[in-house]
């Protein structure tokens, strides 16, 4: 857990770094399980990211979510250290765009 964390911290880091508009939701007994980590806006575009460790995986209501965020529209990350440059180039795309 404490290496998700530490992960997630960095990724709001250089997601906040690059001026984009991020905010971790925080799950409990009042609210929806299930939702995204974060939900991200970055030049008009939704982003809903599941952070996980290397090689954690998301349940399936966490995957119900996320494919609820993209038949509205949205994109969907599910992101580890393995795919942080991927998903990096990704912002950087989104960020780039007219």
């Amino acid at each position: 857990m404490a290496q998700e964390k530490n992960f997630e911290n960095r990724v709001k880091k250089w997601l906040r770094d690059n001026g984009c508009y991020v905010v971790k939701f925080y799950g409990c007994g009042h609210t929806r399980a299930g939702v995204p980590d974060l939900i991200i806006c970055v030049n008009g575009k939704f982003v809903a990211v599941e952070i996980k460790a290397e090689y954690g995986k998301a349940s399936q209501l966490q995957l119900s979510h996320l494919r609820q965020v993209e038949q509205a529209g949205g994109h969907t990350f599910i992101l580890r250290p393995s795919n942080f440059i991927e998903f990096k180039q990704y912002i950087t795309d989104v960020m780039n765009e007219c």
